[in-house]
């Protein structure tokens, strides 16, 4: 299966309807200047991460549910 790289691009507008939020167009530039610097930002860290040389590395912090810990230390 070929996925389609992710898009930079944002369309506030059509997020903002998917989430019913009825934004101003003064909050909807806002939000387009945040993720327009955030979006290409993830994506680039995305593609660096997934590069086979970042594979095997994992976070610093790992979290887990409280069902997974022995019941001493939840």
């Amino acid at each position: 299966m070929n996925a389609s790289p992710p898009a930079d691009a944002v369309d506030v507008g059509a997020l903002a309807r998917c989430a019913a939020l009825d934004l101003t167009p003064e909050r909807r530039a806002a939000v387009q200047a945040v993720l327009s610097a955030w979006i290409p930002a993830a994506n680039e860290l995305s593609r660096k991460m997934s590069d086979a040389a970042h594979r095997e590395l994992m976070p610093v912090t790992a979290f887990a549910h409280a069902h997974d810990l022995p019941e001493d230390a939840a």
